[in-house]
């Protein structure tokens, strides 16, 4: 019990000073030790048995309590003689040593000015403190005692427990990167990576950061943690130049955004003479998959890239390349290019409008894109052409209104020409099909699909070089080919033979600004052609030299 009082009345001596609390504590023990007597009445009990009912009295403080017990004496009538005063004093000595160790290992007693000129507190070296505005003193109790804190509320209650002004550190997130795979969703990679699963529902429901429901396979997902482990930030590449950003805090979405990143673009320049095929030859040059497509599309309309090609046939490429850090992001445009094939030459200049519009122009201001692309499968042979043929499956001689292009199944398929797709599905022996109508007259017929490109259906519009299907086999088909069609007011026509127009020349008021753009441009294409030849001649030099040393030893 006594044990008791002073772990209480130590507690409340708390908001004191060092001082009064060890005075208070030791008139509290004396008062225990002196008040306090215990000693044994015993009590007459009836029965056969030889046992003393005791009662035991404890004085403290003038204030008697009884407790009843029943144990057996050692001597009938006996009595229990007082409890020495030496226990008194050694009890008293070990509670004093105890409460002195405790006290001095977890609290500091300082004053508003020693608070001023200590260190700031952290969580990891204050627990809770309490203030006596009477006599301006603070204990602090906590595991390091050496701090105090910068400043305190100056209208706290005595022994309030108040929460701690802390200095936060800046922040440093540590990031964790994670690759789309096959089949996964955002939801899964967040399980994977043991995330709150409330997240996905809210990203797909907000207007910016709902991008991240549609994930590519290949790219990357940067999460950001913090030293807590909780999310705080997701980046995913939502283009070559542009990524998306969103800033989490417990779990909620604060902000999201797509920030450009910040890129340089620089010119570049290629040339290669075509000796197996224009794709390989391209291929070793330096130009990309999506360069090599665009200068096909360029040149589509003057130059067959499925007949005319001939080995010895060159070109000349001026374009950009976007690139951070030394590394390259993505493609630019072609500036200015020249295709030479069979001794016929053709240079294209790029030329955008005032309202943004590009497109290639020959020196001379008119177009290169005519209204309709020579083939709408690139890198094909043609298996059979337009005219009267035996028929591969019914083995009868019919006209055959189109002209097929064997390529590997899954090549892709373009849209000849701008247009409204009036059908996108089966077509009898067609098998999958795609009609487009053209502007005045014209319509084209696709055949033999194996699929369809995303969002081609009927009623959307397409654009010249645009993507509408993949080359199958499917309907009347003995292998993977496409089955194309050219109409003319509804007739079929020859696409490899008939005269389309052009689309339109520059506009008049743009004249003299697309002079100047071409000429400085075609300077730039005749030096990239003469440095080219320069430099095959040299190259050849080297090697006749070498044969002719060679054959002289």
């Amino acid at each position: 019990m006594g044990i008791l009082i002073l772990f209480f009345a130590d507690n409340y001596l708390l908001n004191y000073d060092q001082t009064s609390r060890m005075f208070g504590l030791i008139r509290l023990i004396h008062l225990v030790s002196m008040g306090t007597r215990l000693r044994r009445q015993p009590l007459t009990t009836k029965g056969p048995q030889n046992h003393m009912s005791s009662k035991i009295e404890i004085s403290i403080f003038g204030k008697i309590s009884d407790i009843s017990s029943t144990r057996k004496p050692k001597t009938q009538n006996s009595r229990q003689p007082y409890m020495r005063k030496r226990h008194w004093l050694l009890g008293t000595a070990v509670i004093l040593g105890g409460s002195w160790i405790t006290h001095t290992t977890t609290a500091t007693i300082a004053t508003p000015e020693q608070i001023a000129t200590t260190n700031t507190a952290t969580p990891q070296n204050i627990l809770s403190y309490n203030i006596d505005p009477k006599n301006k003193l603070v204990a602090f109790v906590g595991i390091s005692p050496s701090y105090a804190m910068s400043s305190l509320p100056t209208n706290t209650p005595p022994t309030a427990l108040m929460p701690i002004p802390v200095a936060i550190p800046d922040e440093v997130l540590a990031s964790v990167k994670h690759k789309v795979k096959k089949g996964e969703s955002l939801g899964t990679i967040f399980r994977k990576m043991s995330f709150d699963m409330s997240l996905p529902h809210k990203i797909s429901q907000h207007e910016v950061a709902k991008q991240l429901v549609s994930l590519s396979i290949g790219k990357e997902l940067v999460f950001k943690l913090d030293g807590a482990q909780k999310l705080r930030q997701i980046n995913y590449p939502i283009g070559a130049l542009e990524r998306l950003e969103v800033q989490l805090e417990d779990n909620d979405i604060v902000m999201a955004n797509i920030e450009t990143l910040p890129f340089i673009t620089i010119q570049k320049t290629v040339s290669a003479e075509i000796d197996s095929s224009l794709y390989l030859s391209a291929l070793r040059s330096g130009l990309s998959n999506n360069l090599i497509m665009e200068m096909i599309r360029i040149f589509g309309w003057d130059v067959d890239f499925v007949l005319d090609i001939r080995k010895g046939d060159s070109f000349h490429v001026i374009y950009t390349e976007h690139s951070m850090d030394g590394q390259k992001l993505a493609d630019g445009d072609i500036l200015a290019a020249e295709f030479t094939t069979q001794g016929q030459t053709y240079r294209a200049i790029r030329f955008e409008d005032d309202e943004g519009n590009a497109s290639f122009y020959t020196p001379e201001g008119k177009s290169m894109l005519g209204t309709f692309l020579r083939s709408p499968v690139e890198f094909s042979r043609i298996s059979s052409r337009f005219g009267k043929r035996k028929h591969p499956i019914s083995k009868k001689w019919k006209a055959h209104n189109g002209v097929d292009y064997a390529a590997s199944r899954g090549t892709p398929v373009r849209a000849t020409a701008d247009g409204k797709v009036v059908l996108a599905g089966r077509k009898g022996g067609y098998g999958n099909t795609v009609v487009i109508n053209h502007a005045g007259r014209f319509s084209t017929l696709y055949a033999h699909m194996k699929g369809f490109a995303k969002k081609i259906r009927s009623g959307s519009r397409v654009k010249q070089g645009q993507i509408i299907g993949y080359v199958g086999s499917t309907g009347y088909s003995t292998g993977p080919h496409l089955h194309y069609e050219f109409r003319v007011d509804g007739v079929h026509r020859n696409s490899l033979t008939y005269k389309t127009p052009k689309a339109s020349s520059i506009k008049v008021e743009l004249e003299a600004e697309f002079v100047l753009l071409a000429s400085r441009m075609s300077e730039q294409l005749n030096k990239v052609e003469i440095d080219y030849q320069l430099a095959k001649y040299s190259g050849s030099s080297e090697s006749q030299n070498r044969s002719l040393s060679k054959a002289a030893l």
